[in-house]
């Protein structure tokens, strides 16, 4: 696909194929029909922007889970980061986000099932940019939304990586995948987990998903906190001017308590959910801080 040219992915222009094909997924797999809807809204969506930007580099918990990790959860948004210098100008910053700004404004053009919710808006001096595109849910018929966020504030500390993104919806006939992977340019598997641990320990405002994800790596991904190499990352990614002190006081461990079941738990699958030990996910986030000093 080249830039500008629409997704190849068009499942949801055969409705009823469309709804048949996430009720079985969501027999098969346990999640909840709206989010397997949602992930493959954020397929045809990735497929797009990344065809039609090429500074855009694919992070955050959604490539984790559909290049890095397999479903373990499904998530809501998509993240991206244009790799900066951390002394880059305001001007500069906002001169590369030229190629995402043209891609949304013709979005509807070449996929009509999208709209902008959220026109795209720089913040913080341009190291931020954040949108939201809406679509009709085929199950529901009312609107949802997919949040994107446009990094610009760091350089990447690995290679960019030519990743296979995955969709979760199955064929209903067949149950194997029914959109084909798509190659995307990603962030490398640590680099990707670097940032969730530096997320974990001085993110604004806390994220349960944050200490989910790195348990769960951890437990079934043979993640390695102790890894020199993933250290090094985070301590690198802590060191970049803007971010907060790192935080692993007893008010934050108490703050992600309150999200557990309204945040963490509509998310994931009830066995998942269950695994979910948030005091010992708190732990590996709290020995990282110790090592990074």
């Amino acid at each position: 696909m080249t830039a500008g040219e629409p997704s190849g992915s068009r499942v949801h222009e055969d409705p009823d194929l469309f709804r048949e094909a996430v009720n079985f997924t969501a027999a098969e797999t346990a999640f909840a029909p709206r989010l397997i809807e949602k992930d493959y809204f954020c397929t045809v969506l990735l497929e797009y922007l990344e065809a039609a930007d090429e500074a855009l580099v694919f992070k955050g918990g959604t490539c984790l889970a559909k290049v890095h990790a397999g479903f373990y959860r499904l998530s809501e948004d998509l993240d991206f980061v244009i790799p900066m210098p951390t002394d880059a100008s305001r001007a500069e910053r906002s001169a590369r986000m030229a190629g995402m700004k043209k891609a949304l404004a013709a979005l509807a053009r070449h996929l009509p099932a999208f709209r902008i919710v959220q026109p795209l808006t720089g913040a913080n001096s341009s190291t931020q940019y954040i949108a939201a595109i809406g679509y009709t849910s085929q199950l529901s018929r009312q609107e949802d939304t997919i949040a994107i966020e446009v990094g610009l504030r760091e350089p990447l500390l690995t290679p960019v990586l030519s990743g296979v993104a995955e969709t979760i919806l199955l064929d209903p006939v067949s149950g194997q995948p029914l959109v084909q992977p798509s190659t995307v340019r990603c962030m490398s598997r640590t680099e990707a987990f670097a940032e969730k641990f530096r997320a974990a320990l001085s993110r604004r405002e806390v994220a349960i998903r944050d200490f989910f994800d790195i348990d769960y790596a951890v437990r079934r991904l043979d993640l390695q906190p102790h890894d020199v190499e993933l250290v090094r990352l985070v301590r690198r990614k802590l060191a970049v001017p803007g971010h907060v002190p790192v935080d692993v006081s007893e008010p934050r461990l108490a703050a992600l308590r309150q999200q557990l079941e309204p945040q963490l738990k509509p998310v994931l699958r009830a066995s998942d959910f269950a695994e979910f030990d948030l005091e010992r996910a708190f732990g590996t986030v709290a020995e990282m801080a110790t090592k990074i000093v």
